[in-house]
């Protein structure tokens, strides 16, 4: 009777933990469009990715720069530039390979970590909006 008591407190203790191991499914995240909000700089870049593919466009800019992205895991990637990006846009370079971490989801935007190789101390929390494609009727 006694460890049939301690179980079941075990495992109502151990419950939530279970729950929250839950594996994340950042799958819808793979492709589509998306809005960032530069936190410094306040400029809007639109970034669309399509599978091993990403695109990024300031708003108002004429420049668009593309990346070869690498999926590490689940909610994990590498973005690296194309060597047209690189040849067009010399910073890209010195940055070296961004990985970023999905950590957050909701229906409508997930919060991503940004990690820079070539600066190991730099880190960078962004919220990036789905953009949904309008239809027409």
């Amino acid at each position: 009777m006694k460890i049939k008591k301690i179980t079941s407190v075990l495992f109502l203790l151990l419950l939530p933990f279970l729950l929250s191991a839950q594996v994340k499914d950042c799958t819808k995240f793979k492709n589509g469009k998306f809005r960032l909000k530069n936190p410094k700089t306040k400029k809007i870049a639109i970034i669309t990715r399509d599978g091993d593919k990403q695109t990024e466009k300031m708003q108002d800019e004429p420049e668009e720069y593309d990346f070869d992205i690498k999926w590490i895991d689940a909610c994990s990637y590498t973005v690296t530039p194309t060597p047209a990006t690189s040849a067009r846009n010399k910073k890209v370079v010195d940055l070296g390979t961004m990985t970023v971490t999905i950590t957050k989801m909701t229906d409508s935007s997930y919060t991503q970590t940004v990690k820079i190789a070539n600066y190991p101390k730099y880190r960078r929390t962004d919220e990036m909006i789905i953009v949904k494609e309008k239809t027409e009727l």
